[in-house]
């Protein structure tokens, strides 16, 4: 009895010593409560969710998350407003963004105030990768930054061991590597498999024509295969996608390698395409903006067919294949009296060569008196499909706003091999998180673009507020017509959602 006394005595010694060594509290630094928390995860609705050291820390209902309130726990409430991911912006010209704006704080003050947590900078040479690498290691990166080099930038980045492709430092990575196979349907420059419909100035049966030779695409793949490095081609026609296609079948590609190699734009895709790019396990980084932005002269220059199927998101849906939505800032104006119009950029900057000199044609800018975030319309573009004229291209292309948001956030971090720390609110994934003015999912669709960002927020820090906009629903819907969608239904959950990383994340 005495042995069992003592050794009690020494287990209640040990536990009140391992009490003394504890490490920090578990409360939260954060808790969001009184709003609507979309998670792009399983389930796909909470009430409430609480931050800790810059990441999340549970999710769930209101009761279950308060349970991490300490003394010192900052309570936000959401009042009505909408919390979700932060937002990817897939494909970007940072050089020529940080250019306009003066600086790169102002370029990051932009973005931030769009609701974007990660920046992929699509045509990173030499010059801005090395003004990324200074910003990052003088600590002035606020965002996430993926750089994608272009080929002929990348030999000399692969001999620098200093910075690795394919991890974070100091906020900033080096995602893989930029090939530009064709140019834009703007210019003509778009390499088709079949004769543009009209295309003034250019040659009978004018298709465009690759900027590389097929040998050379090729060769750049299997160097890039070979140093395990994920290739983003530039690829806005089907005859440029047929060329992807067919590499991929020489360097013997296939879904389950899970090498991920993203085709950018991906605009004027045949429908047996989309079937080659779930076999192949190629990505499509669509441009749904591009819809509205030059959707009416596309009819024009491609034709009916494949100006109505471009950017085909629902067909990709079908085929359960992951897809992310390019996202650009809009140039300043120069203009005083627009009013603030700041017209959204297109594809056609980089004039089909990948230099992103930031030319911009006003005629295919939004009318609206007000900056249109571009995160708002990737989101709206794709639910609606309209062009400047109210013309609906495709509308059996047209998705449901939730499948809409996950191209921005799950299925763009997928895209980058970070579904395991972003994309979704799940406890231990980054704290990246953006609060919107209204729920995407029960607003009428017609109203998406008039959403407004309110307050970003980077692994627990805001980044930028503007806390007190007026919601969209309180302004009558003028919008031009579009699908009804279904609303939503909120969903409780007593316990938080398990982290995890999806092989494939969810697009139905």
């Amino acid at each position: 009895m005495l042995a069992v006394f003592r050794f009690t005595c020494l287990l209640g010694f040990l536990a009140l010593l391992n009490a003394c060594d504890l490490g920090p509290s578990p409360d939260a630094d954060t808790i969001y409560l009184n709003g609507t928390i979309l998670t792009m995860a399983d389930p796909p609705t909470a009430n409430a969710l609480s931050v800790r050291d810059g990441k999340i820390q549970a999710i769930g209902t209101q009761d279950g998350v308060l349970r991490h309130k300490g003394n010192h726990t900052r309570v936000v409430d959401l009042n009505g407003q909408t919390l979700l991911p932060g937002f990817y912006a897939s494909h970007t010209l940072l050089a020529a963004e940080v250019a306009t704006l003066g600086s790169m704080e102002a370029a990051q003050n932009a973005y931030a105030s769009q609701g974007f947590t990660t920046v992929v900078d699509g045509y990173a040479d030499t010059a801005s990768v090395k003004q990324l690498q200074d910003a990052a290691l003088s600590d002035k990166l606020s965002l996430d930054f993926i750089a994608l080099p272009l080929y002929s930038d990348a030999e000399a980045l692969l001999k620098d061991k200093s910075w690795s492709f394919g991890s974070y430092r100091r906020r900033l990575k080096l995602g893989g590597v930029k090939l530009v196979l064709d140019g834009d349907s703007r210019d003509l420059s778009a390499w088709l498999a079949l004769p543009y419909h009209s295309a003034p100035g250019k040659p009978e049966n004018w298709r465009g024509e690759p900027l590389i030779p097929f040998s050379e695409l090729a060769a750049f793949y299997r160097q890039a295969i070979k140093r395990h490095l994920q290739v983003f081609t530039h690829a806005v026609g089907d005859a440029a996608i047929d060329a992807i296609i067919q590499v991929a079948y020489e360097v013997k590609l296939s879904a389950e390698q899970n090498q991920r190699h993203v085709v950018l734009f991906s605009r004027f895709m045949r429908r047996n395409q989309l079937e080659q790019f779930a076999k192949l396990g190629l990505i499509p980084c669509f441009n749904s903006s591009q819809i509205y932005l030059q959707g009416d002269a596309d009819l024009q220059y491609v034709g009916q067919a494949s100006g109505e199927f471009q950017s085909p998101m629902k067909s990709a849906q079908t085929l359960n294949l992951p897809f992310s939505n390019h996202c650009q800032l809009p140039p300043q104006s120069q203009d005083s009296t627009t009013n603030g119009n700041n017209p959204p950029r297109s594809d056609s900057e980089s004039n089909g060569n990948g230099n992103g000199n930031g030319n911009n044609n006003s005629n295919n800018a939004p009318q609206s008196t007000e900056l249109l975030p571009v995160s708002l319309l990737a989101i709206w573009s794709s639910v609606n499909r309209l062009s400047q004229s109210g013309v609906i291209l495709g509308p059996d292309e047209r998705i449901d706003p939730d499948t809409a948001l996950k191209a921005l956030t799950i299925q763009a971090a997928y895209q980058f091999f970070e579904d395991d720390t972003k994309g979704s609110l799940s406890p231990g994934k980054l704290a990246d998180m953006v609060i919107l003015s209204d729920n995407p999912l029960t607003i009428a669709p017609g109203m998406l673009r008039e959403i407004r960002v309110l307050e970003t927020i980077k692994e627990g820090k805001t980044i930028f507020s503007q806390r007190t906009a007026a919601p969209a629903s309180a302004i009558s819907d003028t919008a031009l017509p579009a699908k009804d969608t279904e609303k939503a239904t909120e969903t409780d959950t007593s316990a938080p959602p398990a982290a995890g990383h999806s092989s494939i994340p969810p697009v139905n």
